[in-house]
């Protein structure tokens, strides 16, 4: 007899959960090696997990719509021999503490209930957390609960993943991603009574997050807490590049398959930046810092849903102007058609972010965990400028650059924009191999 978990997958460097939005099977299938078994969705992706082995599926501990951590057991199989023992176990009543109770239909029709336990129960008996006190929080735990005007009885309610049921600085976060609008703390601030839902239902239509805009919340949120966010800006002159551009779009395209665009363009120039800038191409891991070997940039992608995804561009410092254009078209097709794998979202060392796609001129980009930096690009536009000490009509972008100043200072920061900016406005068609066309 053997039992194998099904976990949840690793989805992307910073992804730390995902949502499982189909079963395939039911308690009770049988499976086959390699066959699918759930459809998985993060904020990047949605992907089909297969069985590593042939069995049946015995439990399944998160239904439909339920979240759970990378690595986190979402099911269990049941190879050749175990399948009595699985059935009792799965058919047998639930525990009284548990965290989510889902029923599943088994393959005889029945609804089978699983349970998962509470982190810190024993033999299934169940334990009461501890009585939650002032000492039994870290001070950056009191601090930001102090800050949202988070009482100790609110914090007691927080479930927590620490040891003993401890509430950690992530449970914090994530509870405050999620903390309904008008909720105990506008009580305390404000001495009203908390409104009850159907108060909140007179403010508007509630319409729940998607799972995929939950999880950009999240991230959001913990990348505003874990890094010291500072933004600079430049004004980059782009009538060079506008020009260079109308000149050579139509052959450019009709020679490539791609269109010539000006975030292929910032790609091209910024992965070629970055080589001599390792300490912003880095990620943070604890209290490490990690100069990534690749340049592998991520390129925000807006889709119609809404949502956002950001498929990454490998070894941008190595790839010719024309094979950056085409991969980054590749990229933004099989985003907008959900068509996107694992691998193309996977191994970001830097992100950029095309507002300017939307008429915005100016944006303070979030920086994508675990990196340090993102550059946003805002719309290009006619502005007067002085020039030789004329004035002259010229195209202009503005590029923000959002940085952790934990590991990036100011005047590094202001070299990068400034080396970008330089190469940038001193582009020809034989830095961009298209001197032919």
């Amino acid at each position: 007899m053997k039992t194998i978990p099904i976990l949840m997958p690793q989805m992307g460097q910073s992804v730390a959960e995902g949502t499982i939005t189909k079963w395939c099977k039911q308690v009770g299938d049988s499976v086959a090696a390699d066959e699918v078994l759930m459809e998985v969705e993060s904020d990047k992706i949605t992907v089909e997990v297969e069985s590593p082995v042939e069995g049946r599926l015995a439990a399944i501990m998160k239904g439909e719509g339920a979240r759970a951590k990378i690595g986190e057991v979402v099911a269990t199989l049941e190879t050749a021999g175990s399948a009595g023992a699985s059935a009792e176990a799965a058919t047998q009543e639930p525990p009284k503490e548990t965290r989510a109770n889902q029923p599943h239909a088994s393959a005889r029709g029945e609804q089978v209930m699983v349970s998962v336990m509470n982190e810190g129960d024993d033999n299934g008996s169940g334990s009461r957390l501890p009585e939650l006190t002032r000492d039994w929080l870290s001070p950056f735990v009191l601090r930001l609960a102090m800050i949202n005007n988070i009482s100790l009885k609110e914090l007691q309610e927080i479930r927590g993943s620490g040891q003993s049921g401890r509430v950690t600085k992530n449970d914090l976060l994530q509870y405050l991603a999620h903390r309904p609008v008008g909720a105990t703390n506008l009580a305390q601030v404000t001495g009203k009574p908390a409104p009850t839902p159907r108060d909140i239902e007179r403010l508007g239509q509630v319409v729940p997050m998607t799972s995929i805009r939950r999880t950009i919340a999240d991230h959001m949120v913990q990348s505003i807490h874990t890094s010291a966010h500072v933004t600079m800006v430049h004004a980059v002159d782009m009538t060079h590049i506008v020009a260079l551009r109308d000149r050579i779009k139509a052959a450019f395209e009709q020679q490539y398959g791609v269109k010539m665009t000006y975030t292929a363009v910032m790609i091209y120039v910024t992965a070629r930046v970055l080589r001599d800038f390792p300490t912003i191409n880095a990620s943070v891991l604890g209290e490490n810092l990690v100069l990534r070997k690749e340049v592998n940039i991520g390129c925000a992608v807006a889709l119609q849903d809404e949502s956002l995804v950001v498929p990454v561009v490998k070894n941008a410092d190595r790839l010719s102007f024309h094979e950056i254009a085409q991969e980054l078209d590749r990229l933004i097709r099989a985003a907008r058609s959900k068509q996107l794998t694992r691998s193309d979202v996977e191994g970001g060392t830097f992100s950029m972010s095309n507002f300017g796609a939307f008429g915005s001129l100016l944006g303070t980009p979030i920086i994508y965990q675990p990196q340090v930096a993102i550059l946003g690009m805002g719309a290009i536009f006619e502005a007067p400028a002085v020039v030789n000490h004329k004035v002259e009509v010229r195209s202009q972008l503005y590029l923000s650059f959002s940085f952790d100043h934990r590991v990036i200072d100011g005047a590094m920061g202001g070299r990068f924009l400034n080396a970008i900016q330089t190469r940038t406005e001193s582009l020809e068609e034989k830095d961009l191999g298209c001197e032919k066309l």
